[in-house]
C-alpha cells in the first residue's frame, strides 16, 4: 500500500491531525493554560481552528480500541476471547469480578470529558473562525457529533453521567455536577446528534478532501445504535428498587423505544448511500484493510499513518510465529471454543442442527464451515504467511513436534501450554493482515467502529422486538449471510427457519451479531444490554486441545480455560472514587 500516496491526497485531515494530536492536547485541554488570548489567536485563524476539531476526533476509537487494556480489547472481558493469565491486565480484572470504584479505570471518564471541554471551546468561539458561514456549520456539526459520541461512550459504560452542555469551567471553578437519569442522557445525546446530521453531508465524493470525515449518515446510525441500546433489555424493564433516580433505567418499560430505534435504522438504510461491501472475492478479509473509504464505512477513524499505527492489532494477536517486530511475545488474547461453536456450516444451519452435516470434534470439524469463521479464527492447519517460508500452517497443537524448519517447528512457540501460544486453540484473524514475518512494507487501514452490516442487524433486532418478523427482517439477515458466502439453499433463506417466531428471531439475530460483528466491540456491550450476562459471563470458557502422536495423526479434547465471574453489579462500570471525591455530587452505581 502505497502510504505517500494516501497521505498527499488527504493533506488537511492527516497532516493536521499527526500534528495537532500532540500539539493540541497541550494547547487546547488544559484548563490552566487555555487563556482568553490563546482562544482569540485560534480561531482567528482558521487552520488552527481546523487543527482543533482534529485534534477532537483523535480519541474517537477509545473503546474500540483493540490494544486498550495491555494490549487487549473488550472482546478479552467476554466470552469472546480470552486474555493471557495476567491478573494485572484489567479485562483480565473485568471477567474475573475483581473491579470496584478505588481500582476502576479512569482514562475514559478523563478523556471523554477532556474532548467534551475541547468542544466546548470550539462551540464558544465558532463565530469568530474567518470561513464562510456554510464551512462553520458543517465544522460544527462534526464537533457537535463529536461530543455526542464520546458522551455516549461514557454513558454505555457508566449509565447516567452528569450533563454540562456547553459549559466551559474556569480554572478556579469547583466542579460539582450531579449526574442526570439515563433518560435525560439518552434525549440530550439523541438531539445532539440530530442537530449534527442537519448540518453534515450525506456523502461526499470520491478524492474530496474531506472524504474521512463524519457524514450525515454517522450521526443517524449513532443515534439508531443508542436508541437500540435505550430500547433493550438492561434498562427498559422497568424502574428498579436499587436505581432511584434512574441512572442506569428508565422510570417505566414502554415497548414503543424499539420502534423508535427501527426507524432510526430505517432512516440510515433509506439514505441509500450505503451498501454491503462486496469488490472482492474475500470482502469480510479484505473490508477492514482498505486504506480508502469503501460503502459499507459508516463510522470510521482514520488514524495517522505511522509506524506505530502499520501493525497495530497483529501486535496484540498474532502468533509468536508470525511476529511482526523486534520483541514481539507473542498474542495477548484468544478466541474462545464458545465463539468458533457459534459459527454455522457453509449450508447455513448450526453446528448443533443433526442435518447440518457437521462431523463432531475431530479432524474435519473446520471443514465446510460459515467462511466468516476462516476470517475471524486462525485454528490449527489455518493457513498464514511466514515470511520467506511463504504460506504454511497455523500450528496450535501440543504433543509431539517433528524436526524440521521454523514451520514445522512453529507448535513448540505457537501451540497451545507454551509460554507465548494459545490458550484456547485459537488466533484471532479478523483484520489482521497477512504479511509475514518481521511485517517489512508500512500497513495503513483505518478502525471501523461502524459498518452498515451492523445498521442491518440494528433495524432487524428492533423491529423483531417491536412487531415480530416480518420480511424486511428475513432480508436484512439474508443481505448478510449472502455475502458471508452461506449457500442460498433450495428455500434462499441462506440457512434461515422459515415461519420463525419472535423469540425464534431474536436469537437468530443474536446468533447474527455475534458472527458478523465479532471483534468489533459490541460482544462484551450486547450480552448486557441483553441481560443474558449472568449465563454468558458468570461461566466457563472453553478451547480446543489438540495433541499430534510420534505417527503424526491428531487426538482433541475440550478444555476448561478458566472460570469467569459475574455480578449485578458489573452491567455497570463503577464511577471511579477519585472522580467521587473530586465531585460529591456524583452517586455510585449500585453494586459498588
Amino acid at each position: 500500500m502505497n502510504c505517500k500516496k494516501y497521505k498527499n491526497r488527504y493533506p488537511v485531515l492527516l497532516a493536521l491531525l499527526a500534528c495537532f494530536v500532540m500539539g493540541c492536547k497541550k494547547d487546547f485541554l488544559d484548563q490552566k493554560t487555555l487563556s482568553a488570548v490563546d482562544e482569540t489567536a485560534v480561531f482567528r485563524d482558521s487552520t488552527k481552528s481546523l487543527g482543533m476539531i482534529n485534534n477532537i476526533y483523535s480519541n474517537i476509537g477509545i473503546s474500540f480500541n483493540a490494544r486498550r487494556f495491555s494490549n487487549t480489547g473488550l472482546d478479552a472481558a467476554c466470552d469472546e476471547s480470552e486474555p493471557i493469565s495476567d491478573p494485572t491486565i484489567y479485562t483480565y480484572r473485568i471477567s474475573s469480578g475483581g473491579v470496584n470504584a478505588s481500582n476502576a479505570d479512569k482514562g475514559l471518564w478523563t478523556t471523554v470529558y477532556q474532548m467534551i471541554r475541547s468542544a466546548n471551546i470550539f462551540l464558544k468561539n465558532r463565530d469568530s473562525i474567518p470561513v464562510r458561514a456554510s464551512t462553520r456549520d458543517y465544522w460544527t456539526g462534526q464537533v457537535r457529533f463529536l461530543r455526542a459520541w464520546y458522551l455516549f461512550t461514557l454513558l454505555k459504560h457508566c449509565g447516567g453521567i452528569p450533563l454540562i452542555g456547553d459549559k466551559i469551567f474556569g480554572d478556579d471553578e469547583k466542579i460539582d455536577v450531579p449526574r442526570s437519569s439515563f433518560e435525560e442522557c439518552v434525549n440530550y445525546i439523541t438531539g445532539e446528534l440530530d442537530a449534527a446530521a442537519a448540518l453534515l453531508p450525506a456523502s461526499y465524493a470520491t478524492g474530496d478532501v474531506n472524504q474521512l470525515r463524519v457524514t450525515r449518515g454517522s450521526a443517524l446510525a449513532v443515534k439508531a445504535r443508542l436508541l437500540l441500546y435505550a430500547a433493550s433489555p438492561l434498562f427498559n424493564s422497568g424502574a428498579r428498587s436499587d436505581d432511584p433516580n434512574h441512572f442506569i433505567s428508565y422510570a417505566a418499560a414502554d415497548n414503543e423505544r424499539w420502534k423508535k430505534a427501527a426507524d432510526a435504522a430505517k432512516a440510515v438504510i433509506g439514505l441509500g448511500v450505503y451498501s454491503l461491501y462486496t469488490s472482492s472475492a474475500t470482502p469480510l478479509y479484505t473490508l477492514f484493510l482498505q486504506n480508502t473509504p469503501v460503502p459499507e464505512h459508516v463510522l470510521v477513524y482514520w488514524q495517522p499513518v505511522t509506524t506505530a499505527n502499520n501493525i497495530y492489532v497483529e501486535n496484540s494477536a498474532n502468533p509468536q510465529s508470525r511476529s511482526t517486530v523486534n520483541g514481539y511475545v507473542g498474542a495477548k488474547y484468544f478466541p474462545t471454543q464458545e465463539l468458533v461453536d457459534e459459527f454455522d456450516m457453509a449450508n447455513g444451519l448450526r453446528i448443533q442442527d443433526p442435518a447440518s452435516g457437521y462431523p463432531g470434534i475431530g479432524d474435519n470439524m473446520y471443514k465446510n464451515r460459515d467462511p466468516r469463521l476462516g476470517y475471524t479464527v486462525h485454528y490449527n492447519g489455518s493457513i498464514r504467511n511466514m515470511g520467506s517460508l511463504g504460506d504454511q500452517p497455523v500450528n496450535t497443537y501440543t504433543g509431539v513436534i517433528p524436526t524440521g524448519n521454523a514451520a514445522a517447528t512453529s507448535a513448540s512457540i505457537d501451540g497451545i501450554y507454551t509460554s507465548t501460544g494459545t490458550k484456547t486453540g485459537y488466533f484471532r484473524y479478523k483484520m489482521c493482515n497477512n504479511f509475514g514475518v518481521s511485517g517489512g512494507s508500512e500497513l495503513y487501514r483505518p478502525w471501523v467502529l461502524m459498518r452498515y452490516a451492523e445498521v442491518l442487524l440494528n433495524a432487524a433486532e428492533a423491529s423483531n422486538e417491536y412487531a415480530g418478523p416480518s420480511a424486511e427482517v428475513y432480508d436484512w439477515l439474508k443481505m448478510i449471510r449472502s455475502r458471508a458466502g452461506i449457500a442460498a439453499g433450495a428455500s434462499g433463506l441462506y440457512g434461515l427457519k422459515t415461519g420463525m417466531t419472535k423469540d425464534e428471531m431474536r436469537e437468530a439475530i443474536r446468533h447474527e451479531r455475534r458472527v458478523e460483528l465479532a471483534f468489533e466491540e459490541h460482544r462484551y456491550w450486547d450480552v448486557r444490554r441483553w441481560k443474558i450476562a449472568p449465563q454468558t459471563e458468570n461461566a466457563e470458557t472453553h478451547g480446543m486441545e489438540i495433541t499430534r502422536g510420534a505417527d503424526g495423526k491428531f487426538s482433541y479434547r475440550l478444555i476448561v480455560v478458566r472460570k469467569h465471574v459475574f455480578t449485578d453489579a458489573m452491567y455497570f462500570w463503577p464511577i471511579p472514587q477519585s472522580e467521587i471525591v473530586k465531585s460529591p455530587a456524583l452517586k455510585q452505581n449500585p453494586g459498588y
